[in-house]
C-alpha cells in the first residue's frame, strides 16, 4: 500500500466519549483517520437504523482536520460514513469503540458498538469493536496502546472475520491473549418498578448479571480472569445442524 492506512473511528457511547478520543489520539499518528459517530450516547441500540425522519450530519474539527457527528445510531453512522462522507475514500478499516462497558456474550446482540463495527464488515472491510469492561472511570490508555502496537495484526485477523475485542478491568502491560467463544449471559432483576409523581407505574430497565459457570473458552471467563478476549463473530444466524438434522429430513406437513 503505497498510502497511509485509512480508518474509520465509530461507537455508540458518543463522538466526544473518553474511549473513542483516547483512541484517536493513540492511532491518528498512525494512519488517516476520520471518526463519524453518534452526537450523543446511543448505547445498547443494537442495529437499529432510522428510516423515518431525516439524519443531520455536523462536522466537527479536531488537530486541523474534519470528522462528523450524526443524530442517529451508530449503525447509521457507519453507513453515511460509508456511503456518502468517505465515499470516495474508502477505509481500510473500521474501528468501533473503545466502548466502556463491556460487550460479552449474548449482549453483542444488543450492542450499538458491535452493530457499527458489523456495518463495515457487511461493506467488506476489516472491522472491530473494542470494549473496556469498565463502567467507572474506565483506563482506556492499555486499550488504546494495544490496538495501535498490534493494528497490522487486528487488521490481518479482521480481513478474515469480525472481531470484538474485550480488555479486563485491570491489565498488566503484556496482557495475555486469548481467542474466545461468546460465553453464557443471563440478567436477575432486569426490571425495577417505580412510581411517578402522580402515582403512576413506570419501570427502569437495568438489571445484574447472573454470575455462571463459564466454559474456559468463553469471552467471559478470560476477561474474568484478567486476559485479552478476542471472539470472531459471523453474522449468518443460520442453524446449519438443524437444516441436516434428521428431524428435518423426517419432517412431515399434515395434508
Amino acid at each position: 500500500m503505497n498510502r497511509p492506512l485509512r480508518i474509520l473511528l465509530s461507537n455508540d457511547d458518543g463522538f466526544h466519549a473518553a474511549g473513542l478520543q483516547a483512541l484517536y489520539q493513540a492511532i491518528k499518528d498512525k494512519a488517516e483517520v476520520t471518526i463519524v459517530a453518534p452526537d450523543r450516547e446511543r448505547s445498547a441500540v443494537g442495529h437499529g437504523i432510522t428510516m423515518h425522519h431525516p439524519l443531520r450530519v455536523e462536522p466537527v474539527q479536531l488537530d486541523g482536520q474534519t470528522h462528523w457527528t450524526v443524530d442517529g445510531t451508530p449503525s447509521d453512522c457507519v453507513k453515511l460514513a460509508l456511503e456518502k462522507v468517505l465515499r470516495d475514500r474508502r477505509p481500510d478499516l473500521v474501528i468501533s469503540g473503545i466502548n466502556r462497558g463491556p460487550n460479552l456474550g449474548s449482549d453483542v446482540l444488543y450492542s450499538g458498538t458491535v452493530s457499527a463495527a458489523i456495518e463495515g464488515h457487511m461493506y467488506g472491510i476489516p472491522s472491530m469493536a473494542a470494549s473496556v469492561v469498565d463502567f467507572g472511570n474506565a483506563d482506556f490508555s492499555l486499550a488504546a496502546r494495544f490496538l495501535v502496537e498490534h493494528l497490522e495484526q487486528l487488521l490481518e485477523l479482521a480481513s478474515h472475520s469480525l472481531i470484538n475485542i474485550n480488555f479486563p478491568t485491570a491489565t498488566s502491560l503484556n496482557p495475555k491473549v486469548r481467542f474466545t467463544k461468546l460465553g453464557r449471559l443471563n440478567y436477575i432483576n432486569v426490571f425495577e418498578e417505580r412510581k411517578d409523581p402522580r402515582g403512576r407505574t413506570y419501570y427502569w430497565m437495568g438489571g445484574e448479571p447472573e454470575k455462571l459457570e463459564q466454559e474456559a473458552d468463553s469471552d467471559i471467563r478470560a476477561v474474568e480472569e484478567g486476559d485479552i478476549s478476542i471472539t470472531p463473530l459471523i453474522i449468518d444466524l443460520t442453524n446449519y445442524q438443524f437444516l441436516q438434522s434428521d428431524y428435518l429430513k423426517s419432517f412431515q406437513w399434515e395434508k
